[in-house]
């Protein structure tokens, strides 16, 4: 499960909260390159997602998380109730996030309010949506890290990941540092960060530096330059071409379009 990449995520819009009930059971619907992110929780029934061949459950206690750009096939099992929340973001990943949680008493209260708050259209409703969704989604992750084959993994990692996002500004942070922080060798660091984030320890500092020179991007700045310094990068062709990497545009394309 990636969950740096819904740590990272960036609501910007609530769109809808809508209830659907009682879909005709055994009917496979297809859906190619999803158009807006969406929280997906089937209160009362069963439905299954297929997704590249693989099946995913979506009940009672398995909410998922289907990106934008995705695409799958679902088909209701068991006639009930299902809620889905959808919204705009700011992350580009297409895999589907499948969640097992003991409890959805607060993902139920919660669409309930952004679905109140959403309806009622008061001026500072797109804020309280967004509240109720980012604490869904903190819930989510916690749960993900509770229920993980080796929560002892995330614990030992924990200095690395508190120093790269206290210290990302520095340049000089590499992996034989981070694993000394860890108290492991340098490979079995690696080893063991990779396969509980899904990305090596590099690429997730580049992911994490990138997320924060897009909001500054979007913000008040001066420079490219000042915004790769700011960020962790003493060059800027290297911070123009991770930038470009990780989002398919140019430091000055992105700014550009973050304010049309």
């Amino acid at each position: 499960m990636f969950v740096h990449s819904v740590s990272n995520l960036t609501i910007n819009k609530v769109v809808f909260a809508n209830r659907l009930l009682n879909s005709p059971v055994g009917i496979t619907i297809n859906r190619e390159s999803r158009e807006r992110w969406a929280l997906v929780l089937k209160i009362k029934g069963k439905t299954t997602y297929t997704v590249n061949g693989k099946t995913i459950l979506s009940d009672g206690l398995h909410p998922l998380i289907l990106p934008k750009g995705c695409s799958y096939s679902w088909k209701c099992t068991e006639p009930g109730e299902c809620i889905i929340i959808e919204f705009e973001a700011d992350c580009d990943n297409t895999t589907v996030y499948s969640y097992e949680i003991k409890d959805n008493t607060l993902l139920a209260n919660n669409f309930s309010k952004i679905e109140k708050s959403l309806n009622t259209k008061s001026e500072y409703n797109q804020l309280e949506s967004k509240y109720y969704l980012y604490e869904v989604l903190l819930f989510l992750l916690k749960s993900a890290n509770h229920e993980s084959p080796h929560p002892k993994k995330y614990s030992v990692l924990k200095p690395a990941i508190k120093y790269i996002a206290e210290n990302y500004s520095d340049s000089r942070i590499t992996n034989e540092m981070l694993s000394s922080l860890c108290g492991m060798s340098t490979v079995y660091f690696r080893r063991t960060f990779t396969s509980v984030y899904g990305i090596s320890p590099i690429k997730y500092i580049h992911n994490f530096r990138i997320e924060k020179a897009k909001a500054i991007l979007k913000s008040d700045y001066d420079t490219i330059e000042q915004v790769a310094l700011s960020v962790g990068y003493n060059s800027i062709y290297h911070f123009s071409k991770m930038f470009k990497l990780y989002t398919g545009k140019s430091p000055l394309e992105y700014a550009k379009a973050s304010r049309n």
